[in-house]
C-alpha cells in the first residue's frame, strides 16, 4: 500500500505559512524588547529626575530649617534664654555665615547675656569688695532662717549643683519648715541643674534631675526640649557603630529638631555615610545612592562625592537591560530555510 503523498502546491502553501508565522512571531518579539527598552529608558530618565529632584527638595528643607531656627532663636531672646539663643544662632551661622539676621539676633542676645551678668552697683564712688559665695552648713541645721538665705544666695548664683545638695539636706533635716518654699527652690533647682547637665557630657544625670523636678511640677517648655534631645542623642549613641540604621534614625530626628545639639548633624552625616557604605560593601548599591546624597545637604567631601558617583555607576550596571533579538530559532522539527548557490 502506498503512503499518500502532497502535492507540490500544498507543500509550498504549507512551508510558506510556516515561515509567515516564524517571520510574525520574530517581528513581535523586536517590538517588544524595543518596547521594553524604551520603557527602561523612560524609567531611568525619569529616576534621573527624581534625583534632582530630591536634592532640590533638600536644599529647600535646609533653608527652611534655618529659618525655622532664627524663629525660635528670637523667641529665645524675647524670654530671656539668652544662652540657647546663641547656640542656635551659632549653628546657624556655620551654615549661613552672611546671614543678617542671625548676625543681629546674636548682637541681641549677647547684649542681653552681658545685662544680666553686669553687676549693678547702686555707690559708683565705693569699691566693690568680692563676697566668697556661701555654702551650705554641713552637719546639724541649727539656725533655719540663716541656712535657707544662703542656699537663696547660691541659686540667685545659679550655683545650682550646691543649691540642689543644699536643699535637699535641709529637706532631710527640716521637712517641715518652709516646705512649700523650699519644694520651689528645689523644683528650680533641679531644673537648671538638669539642662546644665544636658548641655554637656552627663546627659543621664540630667535627665534623672528633670524626673526628679517633674515629681514636684510640670516641666516647663525648655525642660521637655532638652530632655527629648537627650533621650534621641543617648539612643543613637547606643546604636553608633553598632547599627547605622538605627542610629541614623535617631540622629535625624535630632538634627530636625536641635542641630546644634551635641552635633547632632554631624553625628547624623557619619551615619549615613556609614550606612550607606554598609549597603555599598554588601552590593546593594541602588539603596546606598539616597544615603550619600541625603548625606550631601550636611557635608561635602571629595570623598562623599567619589562613593556617590560609584555607586551611582554600579546600580545602572546592576539593573538588567533588555537586549534587542536580531535573529530567531527555528522550533523543533521544522523546516529551516535555506538559500542554495
Amino acid at each position: 500500500m502506498t503512503e499518500p503523498t502532497l502535492s507540490p502546491e500544498l507543500e509550498t502553501n504549507g512551508n510558506g505559512r510556516s515561515r509567515l508565522i516564524k517571520r510574525i512571531v520574530g517581528v513581535f518579539l523586536i517590538v517588544l524588547a524595543l518596547l521594553i527598552g524604551w520603557f527602561a529608558l523612560l524609567g531611568y530618565i525619569a529616576w534621573q529626575d527624581g534625583q534632582q529632584l530630591r536634592v532640590e527638595k533638600q536644599r529647600e528643607e535646609a533653608a527652611a530649617e534655618l529659618e525655622n531656627q532664627i524663629t525660635i532663636a528670637r523667641e529665645d531672646i524675647a524670654s530671656g534664654r539668652y544662652n540657647l539663643a546663641l547656640r542656635r544662632l551659632e549653628w546657624i551661622l556655620e551654615q549661613s555665615p552672611e546671614n543678617e539676621e542671625a548676625l543681629t539676633l546674636r548682637q541681641n542676645a549677647l547684649a542681653g547675656l552681658s545685662a544680666l551678668m553686669t553687676p549693678v552697683i547702686i555707690d559708683e564712688s565705693a569699691t566693690p569688695t568680692p563676697t566668697p559665695l556661701p555654702t551650705p552648713t554641713a552637719g546639724p541645721i541649727g539656725e533655719p532662717a540663716g541656712e535657707l538665705a544662703r542656699i537663696e544666695q547660691l541659686i540667685a548664683s545659679e550655683k545650682w549643683k550646691e543649691a540642689v545638695a543644699g536643699l535637699v539636706a535641709f529637706q532631710q533635716q527640716l521637712p517641715d519648715y518652709e516646705r512649700a518654699e523650699t519644694d520651689r527652690l528645689l523644683y528650680e533647682a533641679y531644673i537648671q541643674r538638669g539642662i546644665e547637665l544636658a548641655q554637656g557630657t552627663q546627659i543621664e544625670l540630667g535627665l534623672f534631675y528633670f524626673d526628679q523636678a517633674e515629681r514636684l511640677g510640670d516641666l516647663p517648655q525648655e525642660a521637655l526640649d532638652y530632655r527629648l534631645w537627650g533621650e534621641l542623642y543617648l539612643e543613637g549613641i547606643a546604636y553608633y557603630g553598632v547599627n547605622w540604621n538605627v542610629a541614623m534614625y535617631y540622629f535625624r530626628d535630632l538634627c530636625l529638631a536641635a542641630p546644634f545639639y551635641q552635633s547632632s548633624c554631624d553625628l547624623l552625616y557619619e551615619a549615613l555615610i556609614n550606612y550607606g557604605d554598609v549597603l555599598a560593601g554588601s552590593l546593594d548599591w541602588c539603596p546606598a545612592i539616597p544615603l550619600y546624597e541625603e548625606a550631601l545637604g550636611y557635608g561635602r567631601s571629595q570623598n562623599l562625592l567619589d562613593k556617590l558617583s560609584n555607586a551611582r555607576e554600579e546600580c545602572a550596571l546592576a539593573t538588567p537591560t533588555p537586549s534587542v533579538i536580531t535573529d530567531t530559532v527555528p522550533l523543533e522539527g521544522e523546516p529551516v530555510e535555506t538559500v542554495e548557490p
